[in-house]
């Protein structure tokens, strides 16, 4: 599938004549490397992300890139003749996503929607046919689809429902009150694995009247800094890849009156240590075998930002052998409990 998706960022990307006005390429996680590497820094190509990593990447190899929970307001309006889009994940950033082309894209623009079967890319043509008010033009290439819907002026445009994509909102589990928004992992519950990791913190720390400096690595909406505010933290830091994550946790601690210093990285890789204790609920969930890049990844910042007294909680799946990757990089490694299928260990 990747291949072609590929092949057509390549094309549209590097190939679309755009005599009119400049291209907009939207870049979010469903990209693969591959298809990262597909289009070449050129003057009128512009680039807008949610990820530190992607922008840094695409920054690197010379592309003009602009960072933020896709925010479009610093872009030009009704100036792009193409906006290129690898459909994301959630559908409310695909509904925002498209509203948002309709406004930026000149009388005979084209939106081009690119995707799979099974990541809904026809549903999501259909649905920018309303926002457009003009038909959409699919055409299949093997497992990929490319989607093109065209500006047209005096066109009956309708917004579709993003459920307010943009705007952060109050949610609830149980007793416990955050601030969050599509676009966040898991960005409306208490994740069963953080939830774990809070109360391991807790127990350990609750005697200690000073507990130095914490670091949360990958702090998501904030979920671990909140429920352990009852700590005398001196210090307290978060960071997070994705920019909807840092707009929530930085309204969610403001929120709380709780002072924590918030970034935008990548794996805390601008980050100075020492820290006396890491929290970190790591986005390699999804196995061993495909993620083992990132585990050792996470695992040398850690080692990196501790302090040399410090420890670090880190909990994954039951399935990942992190003990074994962990042992080479810290003097103890200590499974502290094994529930629901997650486990939480110590690193010292």
């Amino acid at each position: 599938m990747s291949i072609h998706i590929e092949h057509l960022l390549v094309e549209l990307l590097n190939h679309t004549p755009a005599p009119d006005g400049p291209t907009l390429w939207i870049a979010d996680e469903a990209l693969t490397h591959a298809e990262l590497q597909a289009a070449r820094p050129r003057k009128g190509l512009d680039v807008l992300s949610n990820r530190y990593d992607l922008a840094t990447a695409l920054r690197q190899a010379g592309h003009q890139v602009s960072v933020s929970d896709f925010d479009f307001s610093s872009l030009p309006c009704q100036e792009y003749s193409n906006i290129v889009y690898r459909v994301s994940k959630e559908r409310p950033l695909v509904h925002h996503c498209i509203n948002q082309a309709v406004r930026h894209l000149c009388d005979g623009g084209n939106l081009h929607l690119i995707g799979s079967k099974d990541e809904g890319i026809r549903t999501h043509g259909r649905n920018a046919e309303q926002a457009f008010a003009t038909p959409e033009h699919a055409k299949k290439h093997g497992d990929a689809y490319h989607v093109r819907l065209t500006r047209e002026a005096g066109a009956d445009t309708r917004l579709l429902d993003s459920k307010h994509y943009d705007e952060l909102r109050t949610c609830t589990v149980g007793d416990f009150h955050f601030l969050s928004k599509p676009g966040v992992f898991g960005w409306n519950k208490v994740d069963t694995g953080s939830a774990m990791l809070a109360e391991q913190a807790l127990r350990l720390l609750e005697r200690r009247k000073a507990a130095g400096s914490v670091l949360d690595l990958g702090c998501g909406y904030g979920y671990l800094l909140l429920a352990t505010s009852t700590v005398h933290f001196g210090k307290r830091v978060a960071t997070d890849n994705n920019a909807a994550a840092v707009d929530a946790a930085r309204a969610g601690f403001a929120r709380a009156h709780l002072e924590v210093e918030v970034t935008l990285d990548d794996c805390g890789e601008q980050l100075q240590g020492p820290f006396d204790w890491i929290l970190c609920n790591p986005p390699f969930h999804q196995g061993f075998d495909t993620s083992s890049g990132l585990t050792e990844k996470f695992l040398q910042q850690i080692r990196r930002l501790l302090a040399p007294q410090g420890h670090a909680l880190v909990v994954v799946n039951q399935f990942i052998p992190i003990e074994r990757m962990a042992g080479e990089l810290f003097a103890r490694v200590d499974v502290l409990c094994h529930e629901h299928g997650f486990k939480v260990v110590q690193l010292s």
